[in-house]
């Protein structure tokens, strides 16, 4: 059995192999709207590690993504009618619960520079879920397809460039998998994710302010990865980037929360936004949220930009 962060199913393998082959152009050329060649220059950023025992690249080989062989896809973007990102909350999540759902919307705006909001929560269907059990602990599981398939697609919003559901209950993709932290559709605009791992609670522990904090990192990590593929960017092989695949909490926490610069290139590409804003609004949303080392990390990218780190300093 397989564990993963996200769950690459056969609509991804078959996208991935009917892409083109075999393309030569740079990973970081300085077209298709990149206005600054330098904010997508390779050495400020880390090439991909060896994988430790039971990382993803030492379970699942994958041929990574180049930049022009994105472009080639003509992948999923924004519309006249499709501009939105939208949230959708489902099962029971309680006042804390919604109170983090409104720092993982203002995350996700920043960091794809698009209007995000949080629609009305549903409820967990009756169907497509099974019990798991690990010593004293219990619990139910749902099946992702289910949950894409019944209750986001029935509900996709007429304005929703992705519409993606977020639960604290954990998921499965697959009978003969043990779990996956989420799954998204390439075509259809919907995928989900569960935060229940990220909890202390799950594990049968008290939560601590340093396990909060943890929890809000790494839903913010699985909020943009998700939503990333939903922009059909693919698991990053070429570099340390936050699209690389993750097969435990250990190598999620070990991974780091930025786009390397080709996967920064394509979304670039894709959503036409300001480089230089994009990285001031996600240090104010890091800096917000206590997390020092991510926000004195785009405070050093900005200054290697040349840029101040705010507007006015």
């Amino acid at each position: 059995m397989a564990l993963a962060a996200c769950h690459e199913g056969r609509e991804r393998r078959e996208l991935a192999r009917s892409s083109p082959v075999g393309v030569a152009r740079a990973q970081a050329s300085p077209e298709a709207g990149n206005t600054d060649p330098f904010a997508f220059d390779p050495t400020f950023f880390e090439k991909k590690r060896k994988p430790q025992r039971g990382d993803w690249l030492a379970s699942f080989h994958e041929p990574g993504q180049p930049f022009a062989q994105y472009v080639a896809q003509a992948p999923q973007s924004v519309t006249a009618s499709r501009h939105t990102i939208v949230l959708q909350p489902i099962g029971s999540f309680g006042k804390e619960g919604l109170a983090v759902m409104e720092k993982l919307r203002e995350f996700a705006a920043a960091f794809f520079q698009l209007r995000v909001r949080v629609a009305t929560p549903v409820p967990l269907p009756d169907h497509g879920k099974r019990q798991r059990g690990m010593g004293r602990l219990a619990w139910t599981q749902y099946h992702t397809g289910t949950l894409m398939k019944d209750v986001l697609l029935p509900r996709l919003p007429r304005d929703a460039v992705c519409y993606l559901g977020i639960t604290m209950s954990d998921l499965y993709p697959e009978p003969a998998w043990n779990f996956v932290f989420g799954e998204a559709s390439f075509t259809q605009r919907v995928g989900v994710y569960s935060l229940a791992r990220y909890t202390h609670r799950f594990w049968g522990r008290a939560e601590t302010d340093e396990s909060r904090r943890k929890f809000l990192e790494r839903s913010f990590k699985i909020l943009a990865h998700e939503t990333g593929h939903m922009f059909s960017i693919t698991h990053c092989t070429a570099n340390e980037c936050l699209m690389n695949g993750s097969n435990s909490l250990d190598e999620t926490d070990r991974g780091t929360i930025h786009l390397c610069p080709v996967c920064l290139h394509k979304l670039h590409w894709n959503l036409k936004f300001d480089v230089v804003g994009r990285y001031r609004a996600l240090r104010a949303i890091y800096a917000g949220a206590g997390f020092s080392a991510h926000a004195g990390w785009m405070k050093r990218r900005l200054a290697s930009l040349g840029q101040p780190s705010s507007v006015g300093r």
